[in-house]
């Protein structure tokens, strides 16, 4: 019965984890839309930006290139950070997946504990019975 008790401690602390993973990976994809929704809004602004035909003054093209070059690096700063973000999503999901492979080892851990408690109960009432039967 220890070895079980066991067991259900360690399925209880594969669930907790698994929970804790299930609301990161929950964390991970709400700031991967943002990060998304961020990303189309400065594609939009540059697409916008680049395709001004008038005419201006150097100096307004000059902050407009130099606004440009800073919209292009938060948008490549945006796209790492997706790219992080969706590694960090695989690798909740494999560990999810790992996680829930634990559960049903443990669950068979457990089957085979309680057959073999059963087993071991069988034979000790086969055994008085037996013994009973003699004394008769």
């Amino acid at each position: 019965m220890r070895k079980l008790k066991t067991f259900d401690l360690l399925q209880t602390k594969e669930k907790l984890k698994r929970q804790k993973s299930i609301v990161e990976l929950g964390e991970i994809e709400a700031d991967s839309k943002k990060c998304q929704s961020i990303n189309d809004e400065l594609q939009k602004l540059l697409d916008e930006n680049s395709s001004q035909l008038e005419a201006i003054g150097a100096q307004s093209f000059i902050s407009n290139r130099r606004l440009m070059h800073k919209m292009l690096d938060q948008r490549q700063i945006i796209n790492n950070r997706l790219e992080f973000l969706a590694t960090e999503k695989s690798s909740i999901l494999s560990e999810v997946g790992k996680s829930m492979a634990k559960d049903d080892i443990f669950k068979r851990k457990k089957q085979s504990i309680k057959r073999e408690a059963n087993k071991t109960a069988q034979n000790k009432s086969d055994a008085t019975l037996t013994s009973i039967k003699r004394d008769l």
